[in-house]
């Protein structure tokens, strides 16, 4: 016997799925790294975005924002395309060949941020990719801290993968390298509509499926 499926079902499945589709597609993301566990007090946080070497990848920026467990006076030193400010959000360029955010910490509770990915597409057909990296160190600047299980000892990466035709959007994807860090990506506003609205409708459709 053929089952008629109810509009708003299919409506709010289709709305889940564009919002699911959607999220995977962002380029925000939730950084946060717990230092209770690094046994010092105070040390770096050191945040760089470079890509495989100059001329080598379209421009790109990441932009970091809402910093929480940061202190505004603390020391900063910067290299490459650097600019910005806790207050008003930093701005690393991968235009030079190194581009480093080293900023002085204190450790015992969780650092977070958000970082946004945004550059040019690459119509050459050699993807130039760019790596955003996450690293502890203690005072003296030298020893990392984490527990890292990469090689270069950082406690995770986003990497930024450009467009191939114009007007098209970047893909990031990103790892862990350490259990002292969590990134998770931010779903833009549009998609939290449509996951509102797909599960206000499917919410309807239980209901009348009780009644019924």
């Amino acid at each position: 016997m053929h089952k008629t499926i109810p509009l708003a079902r299919v409506v709010a499945a289709l709305a889940l799925a564009l919002a699911g589709a959607h999220a995977a597609a962002d380029t925000t993301y939730n950084v946060s790294i717990g230092t209770g566990g690094f046994g010092v007090s105070s040390g770096w946080l050191d945040l760089q975005f470079n890509g495989p070497g100059v001329g080598l990848a379209p421009a790109a920026t990441v932009t970091l924002t809402d910093f929480v467990g940061f202190d505004a006076g603390a020391e900063v030193i910067t290299a490459g395309q650097v600019g910005g400010s806790l207050a008003t959000g930093y701005t690393i360029g991968n235009g030079d060949a190194w581009n480093d955010l080293f900023h002085a910490v204190s450790y015992g509770s969780v650092l977070s941020f958000k970082v946004t990915f945004a550059g040019d597409a690459d119509l050459s057909g050699d993807i130039g990719q760019s790596i955003f990296s996450v690293s502890a160190y203690a005072a003296d600047q030298t020893t990392l801290l984490g527990g890292s299980s990469a090689m270069d000892g950082s406690l995770g990466t986003v990497t930024w993968t450009p467009a191939t035709v114009l007007g098209g959007t970047g893909s990031t994807s990103f790892a862990l390298n350490s259990e002292a860090i969590a990134i998770s990506a931010v779903p833009e506003p549009s998609a939290w509509l449509m996951m509102g609205i797909g599960a206000m409708l499917a919410a309807g459709a239980a209901r009348r499926s009780r009644r019924a």
